[in-house]
């Protein structure tokens, strides 16, 4: 079992301490969920934040994807055309 004590800031904020970040794999991002249990107890537990990489594919889409140079200069050439047409 570990322990340890934080201190709440007249902002009502709480640090998790170090020992117990590395403990539960919290990381800068991450969500922290406080659960009151009847008897009076709180739960805390890490809810992680997903990495961009790990949404690839997660979007279902018609267009195929080509290879990344293309998209790339599909990009720009989208951007290009967005700022033309706003400096007419």
């Amino acid at each position: 079992m570990i322990q340890a004590t934080s201190k709440i800031t007249g902002r009502g904020q709480v640090q998790l301490p170090a020992e117990i970040r590395k403990v539960i794999g919290g990381e800068i991002g991450d969500t922290v969920l406080f659960t009151m249990q009847d008897d009076g107890k709180v739960v805390i537990e890490v809810i992680k934040r997903r990495k961009l990489s790990e949404l690839g594919g997660s979007l279902k889409s018609s267009v195929a994807f080509t290879d990344l140079e293309h998209e790339a200069n599909s990009t720009k050439e989208m951007w290009v055309n967005k700022r033309v047409k706003g400096t007419q």
